[in-house]
């Protein structure tokens, strides 16, 4: 076998186990990003949390509060609290 044919042949090789490489690795990251546990356990992480930072910025007279969570389902999954200045906390 000439130089060229062998040089042809391992690159066809590395070409076939890069792409059965790749393949694997969508396969995990679609299973972990689309895994309901995981987007649910998220979502009750954050909405915690939203509950905690309320109390937090009310006892400390605050007119700002958590109104809006967005969750971005990604590796890791990523939370934006979205605030509003409520009424109640601006009159008193």
């Amino acid at each position: 076998m000439s130089l060229m044919n062998k040089a042809k042949a391992m690159t066809g090789k590395a070409t076939g186990r890069a792409r059965e490489l790749t393949d694997q690795a969508a396969r995990r990251v679609n299973e972990e990003m689309g895994g309901d546990d995981l987007i649910a356990s998220t979502i009750v992480r954050v909405a915690e949390k939203r509950e905690r930072v309320n109390k937090m910025l009310e006892e400390r007279g605050c007119a700002w509060r958590v109104t809006g969570i967005e969750v971005e389902n990604s590796l890791p999954p990523k939370a934006n609290f979205i605030l509003s200045m409520v009424e109640d906390a601006k009159k008193s």
